[in-house]
This record gives structure tokens, sequence and C-alpha cells, in this order.
């Protein structure tokens, strides 16, 4: 059963459950080919025990700085909207939003999942779809200056003459093009959302007016709509979210060099946050949940000039487990924590409806319209 807001709002616990199916089974065959790329089982397993649990801490730390930093981003991006929602509340929506994300591909599943967390918490829908459009616009924005900045500061530098067993291509040349080519797309997007009505009338010109055409117009429509709201009302809060956005990405990009330095592995602290920038990018636009799978394979060839070979399956299931799998069992913790407490009180309506209507069947007086359309987030306790 899927449980839904006053709204209508659906998130289907079945579909929870499929991608979290598929994350682990795209996780465990990219697990396998690495395996067999490595060729030694015994050492690669071995290698588990060379990581300091020490490091278990600032590993876990980091991923909270990510729901936390995550949190306050949204947080942020509400106060505009008047929308009166508790910092502690916005934690738990970014936590089970990140869940969602990395358990559909490119991260799809986060719109709903925070969609659903502000309108159980208190929002309306139209304006929880307005700061979900904003969440993304300045995601991207980050996303790309990022990408930029580290360039033009010389990041890729630092990584300068190594080399990648993929296609033998040098690390700083790649960081060059993922930066570009996210900027560029990241660019595209953002103009079209800037002034839609050029884009659509080119996109039903050339591709018809098919289901995805459609689709790919709402969505450029609905985040036209959220540009233009905080255009008018929060141009702070967007750029107080994009530089508050170094909280949850800095975390994720810092992650590898922590799970190294696990290993007694110091490398340079800058290499190795450039080159997780760099498979930040190669992971975001991947087609499979949370770029399961492929980060699998990935990870390990970025990483394997800093680490022998017997190390680089520990690296790639801890790095993942802390940077993904955490944040997959927290945050789905939290979701179905929400959709157990809401189908409860969906259950409850529907069995006083029913009584309600019995005794007035009884009675012969016709039940009350206000009460039938009362809705059960109305009346509910702060569960957190």
């Amino acid at each position: 059963m899927s449980q839904s807001t006053g709204t209508g709002l659906r998130l289907p616990p079945g579909a929870i459950r499929v991608g979290i199916t598929a994350f682990a089974s795209a996780s465990l065959l990219g697990l396998v080919v690495l395996f067999l790329i490595t060729h030694d089982v015994r050492s690669s397993l071995d290698g588990f025990l060379q990581f300091q649990p020490i490091w278990i801490l600032p590993a876990l730390g980091l991923a909270a700085v990510d729901w936390f930093g995550g949190g306050l981003r949204l947080w942020i991006l509400t106060r505009p909207l008047g929308i009166q929602i508790k910092y502690r509340k916005c934690v738990q929506t970014s936590a089970a939003t990140a869940a969602l994300a990395y358990l559909t591909p490119s991260g799809t599943g986060g719109g709903p999942a925070q969609l659903y967390g502000l309108v159980r918490h208190g929002a309306s829908l139209g304006r929880s779809v307005a700061t979900n459009f904003a969440s993304v616009t300045v995601n991207l924005l980050f996303l790309s200056l990022a990408g930029f900045g580290a360039w033009f500061f010389g990041a890729a530098e630092s990584i300068e003459g190594i080399r990648l067993p993929v296609a033998n291509v040098d690390a700083a040349t790649l960081f060059k093009w993922c930066a570009a080519g996210f900027g560029t797309i990241a660019g595209i997007v953002l103009t079209i959302a800037l002034s839609p009505r050029l884009p659509r009338l080119l996109a039903v010109r050339f591709f018809g007016t098919g289901p995805r055409v459609r689709n790919a117009l709402r969505f450029f429509q609905e985040l036209h709509g959220a540009i233009r709201i905080y255009g008018a009302r929060g141009k702070l809060a967007l750029i107080l979210a994009v530089l508050v956005n170094i909280l949850p990405f800095g975390a994720r990009f810092v992650m590898g060099w922590a799970v190294l330095r696990g290993f007694g592995i110091d490398p340079g602290f800058w290499n190795v946050v450039t080159l997780h920038v760099m498979l930040h990018f190669l992971l975001y636009f991947m087609p499979t949940p949370g770029g399961s799978g492929v980060a699998e394979v990935l990870a390990p060839a970025v990483m394997s000039s800093f680490l022998p070979a017997s190390l680089l399956v520990a690296y790639t299931v801890l790095w993942r487990f802390f940077l993904a799998y955490v944040t997959i069992i927290v945050g789905g913790i939290i979701l179905f924590r929400w959709l157990e407490a809401d189908g409860q009180r969906l259950l409850a309506r529907e069995s006083d409806g029913s009584d309600h209507s019995a005794a007035s069947e009884g009675s012969g007086v016709a039940p009350s319209r206000s009460a039938s359309r009362t809705a059960p987030y109305r009346e509910r306790k702060d569960d957190g």
C-alpha cells in the first residue's frame, strides 16, 4: 500500500524496495567484476584487516555532515516561502532525500522524497514543489562552480601525471572534461529554465508532443516557476544555500581521503579530493541507482595510483559503505517510519469514517461533510 498526505502525494514502499534491490544487485555485480579484475580474492579480503578502526568515527562524522548540511540548505530555502519547519525535521528530510536519491538513477528519487517530507511536516504541495526545484537549481550551480573553481585555481595540476587504466587517460585531462561537461549541461538546464518559451517551441517542433517531451517540458516549466519565485523574494536564500552546499558535497568529496587515511595512506588531501570531485561528476548521470555497479569499478580505477591491488576491493567497499550505505540505512529507517505512521493514520481515519457512517445510518442522520473531508495530517502529533 502506498501512503499519501492530505494532498494526495504518494510514496509507495514497493518502489523503495525495488530501488534497494536494484542498488544492492548492481553493487554486488560491480564488486564481482572488481574481484575478477584483481584476481587475488584472499589478498583482497585480507585488505579489510588493514583498516584502522579509529577512522570509522571521522567517516561516520562526514556522513552526518552530509545530512546536517543538506538539512541546513533545505531550512534556508524554506524561509522565503513562509514554510515553518524545524531544522531537526529538515535534517530528517535531508537524510531521507539522500537515501532515495542513492536508490534511483541520477538521484531522481530524491525529489519525491523531499516533497513527501516537506508536505507531511506541514508545507503546502505548491510551496514544497518550489523548494524542491530551488534545491535542484542550487545543487547544479554549486557543482558547476565547484568544478570550474577547482579548474581555475589549478586543482587539476595536482593530479597531472596520474594516468587512469580506463582508456589510459590522464587524470587531469579527464577532470577538465568532466568539469566542462557537467558545467555545460548545468548551464543548458538553467538557461532553459530561465527562459523556457523558445526551447519549448523547438522541442515540440523537432520531437513532437510525446509523453517524454511533455514530462521534460513540465520539469523546465516548474523549474522556471521556482526561479521566478525565489528571484522575487529569496535571492539571498539562494546565495546562502549555494554556499552551504559546501557542507554536504564537501563531506562526500573528502570521504575518499578519510578512508585512505584509515589504510595509513596519505597521497595528499587535494589530490584525493580533486579525483573524487571528478568521480562525482562521472557518477552523477549514471543510469544505475546511485551509480551502483559503475562506482565499484570506476572508483578503484581512479584510485589505483595510490593503492596496492590488494587494497582496491577493501577501499571501494568501505568508501561506498560510508558514502552511500550508511545514508541509505539511516534515511531508509526514517522513510519507513514515516510510511508506517502515515499508514496507521490512514487506516484509523478509514475506520473512524466507517464507524461514523454506520452510526449515522442507524440514527438516520447524514454524516457531516466537514468530518468526511478531515485529513489525518491535520490532527497528527509531532512524531519527528
